[in-house]
């Protein structure tokens, strides 16, 4: 009869394991979302922005939870075919305290930010074509 029981315990486990497994869960660093819905992921102290964009022309500013005045933001734009990007980060006081310029393949640009909180994030996209990924993170 126990033995029983540890078949019937061990069977209805592993089929929960496999009912309950989600494979279209997309990591934020992946770039294989549908063409120009951005992901957006805001935190605490830690903000991600990814979008696969096809001519597109946005102009949005949002809102971080960030409490830190160190942090660091990473830019990445690759498959980059048309338009341009610009990214700015706002303080409290709505003063522009960081602007990026891009408009071709962007591997990996980091820059430190230092002395103030990042109240906003602002996001200018003008006919833009490309994978674009921007992250911004508390650092220590």
């Amino acid at each position: 009869m126990k033995r029983i029981f540890i078949y019937i315990y061990f069977f209805v486990t592993v089929i929960l394991l496999f009912i309950s497994c989600r494979e279209d869960i997309i990591a934020p660093d992946n770039f294989a979302t549908n063409v120009n819905e951005p992901i957006l992921i805001n935190e605490s102290n830690s903000y991600s922005f990814v979008i696969n964009a096809q001519n597109i022309s946005i102009n949005v500013i949002n809102n971080t939870n960030f409490s830190a005045n160190t942090s660091r933001i990473s830019i990445t734009i690759v498959d980059y075919s048309s338009g341009y990007v610009r990214v700015r980060i706002i303080d409290n006081q709505s003063n522009t305290r960081f602007s990026y310029f891009g408009n071709d393949d962007e591997d990996f640009f980091t820059q430190s930010l230092n002395g103030y909180v990042p109240a906003s994030v602002g996001i200018k996209a003008v006919d833009f074509s490309g994978k674009l990924k921007i992250q911004l993170n508390r650092t220590f």
